[in-house]
């Protein structure tokens, strides 16, 4: 094994099991309150880190960075030429409104959204610049990344009459998380990318669901209460290409003159992912109470084995421009969530998702030294999907939609004697709609904020003379 990859492996191993160890004891469960999640897999989480989210996901599949991470297309990674260490938190505030019964509600939540390190193996452009070397100028990139896949966040009450049985309470609550931790490579040559991801996906999710009788002529009736606690875990992949060609700027300038412009790029990449069938183990406890008879358990079974069968999700875009200039990207994505099946048997509120997305992002001049705002990263994006969740309240089927704005922007670090940027501050804000005109709607505001470290001399072998 290389005597440099081995100087590489301890510290990264290191990285993301204290990354696990930290995120899981700090409190893996989401604490706000988003009533869709009890439905399906509950609310996805995607693989955006916040420079791509504030474009609304528009670049998820074609962006490329010396200095970012695109998680979403691991073929991305054979571009970077810095280690790259990247920390992302989100808050989101919800207002909840229901059409049929007009009651309102809000809802809080924030979370650490991603941990990465990432950095390149080679180095081709050293390779295509020193005539003495000789070698094929491929650049490899690796990443190691800890990020949530769904969370699952819900404590919803209904009242309603049962058999003539006057108010009757119903309550639905549920907490926990799933995770992927991954380990990243991609690859480049000439302009055309490959990249994979392989990781581990786990976590657990709590269920409960409580009936009681309010009605005082029923005072002794049986209330029930049946607990659910099931982990999960399972393999995750993602697999994607980007071609990438460069319309030569004619003048002929170099970097050093003041006219100079990075040359405009069209990049088209594609994607697809997945995961294996998810082996759970539950614990389930059914149990009835009631003033006279007190509590009384009906079932207590432990490690109750399941399969999830999962589904496949594919995607592609194209963007053009310049990357430290204007650049404008679309994409797409589909995930066949009808594929779903838990212990072979279909979710009957799971159905095919469906996104799009248009952003952009520009830098009005990032040569120009003495202004520190031309040197901003702003970003602006729009989406439109078709969440995967589907409910039927009233024997009709609703499908939810997602739609939204995103704005953001990425402040440069670089210190006034420093020869590189150090990293970037990287703050996205989203406005959305997540629901149903007929159902519950969820009016979202979420504050994206990510930090991203930069050095081109971390994990070098030491010299000497």
């Amino acid at each position: 094994m290389n005597r440099h990859f081995k100087q590489l492996l301890t510290p990264l191993l290191f990285l993301v099991l204290s990354g696990t160890i930290v995120n899981i004891s700090s409190g893996q469960y989401s604490r706000g309150n988003s009533p869709y999640s009890r439905f399906g897999f509950g609310d996805l989480k995607g693989s955006m880190f916040t420079p791509n989210a504030s474009m609304s996901g528009a670049l998820s599949s074609t962006y490329r960075s010396y200095w970012d991470v695109n998680l979403t297309n691991p073929a991305s990674l054979g571009k970077l030429r810095f280690t790259s260490f990247q920390l992302g938190i989100d808050y989101q505030h919800s207002e909840l409104s229901e059409k049929n019964t007009g009651e309102t509600a809000q809802a809080d939540n924030g979370n650490l959204s991603y941990i990465s390190l990432a950095f390149p193996i080679t180095k081709s452009w050293e390779v295509m610049r020193d005539t003495l070397r000789r070698g094929v100028p491929v650049q490899w990139g690796m990443a190691f990344s800890l990020t949530p896949y769904t969370y699952v966040g819900y404590d919803v009450a209904i009242t309603r009459e049962v058999s003539s049985v006057p108010d009757v309470r119903f309550n639905y609550t549920g907490e926990g998380a799933k995770y992927r931790v991954n380990w990243s490579n991609g690859f480049t040559y000439k302009g055309i990318s490959a990249g994979a991801n392989i990781g581990l996906l786990f976590g657990k999710t709590s269920y409960s669901t409580s009936i009681d009788f309010q009605d005082s002529t029923h005072a002794l009736a049986f209330d029930d209460l049946l607990i659910v606690d099931e982990n999960g875990v399972g393999f995750i992949w993602d697999v994607g290409l980007q071609y990438e060609y460069v319309f030569k700027n004619k003048k002929g300038l170099t970097s050093s003159d003041p006219n100079y412009n990075i040359d405009n790029k069209l990049t088209v990449a594609v994607y697809a992912g997945g995961v294996s069938d998810i082996i759970t183990s539950s614990n389930q406890q059914y149990t009835r109470n009631s003033a006279y008879h007190g509590i009384d358990t009906i079932q207590n079974i432990k490690d109750v084995q399941g399969v999830l069968s999962m589904p496949v999700k594919i995607g592609g875009g194209v963007s053009f421009g310049k990357e430290l200039g204007l650049i404008v990207g679309l994409s797409y994505e589909t995930e066949l969530w009808s594929m779903f099946r838990r212990d072979g048997v279909e979710d009957p509120n799971l159905t095919n998702s469906h996104r799009v997305a248009l952003g952009m992002q520009i830098i009005p001049d990032f040569t120009d030294y003495s202004s520190y705002f031309n040197r901003i990263r702003y970003r602006a994006g729009i989406h439109y999907g078709l969440d995967p969740r589907a409910v039927s309240p009233d024997g009709q089927r609703y499908q939810l939609m997602d739609y939204g704005l995103s704005v953001g922007a990425g402040f440069p670090m670089r210190p006034p004697k420093a020869k590189t940027i150090l990293g970037f501050v990287n703050l996205g804000f989203d406005v959305g709609y997540l629901g149903h005109p007929e159902l519950i709607g969820d009016v979202y505001f979420r504050v994206n904020l990510g930090f991203s470290l930069n050095s081109s001399g971390w994990f070098n072998k030491s010299k000497f003379r």
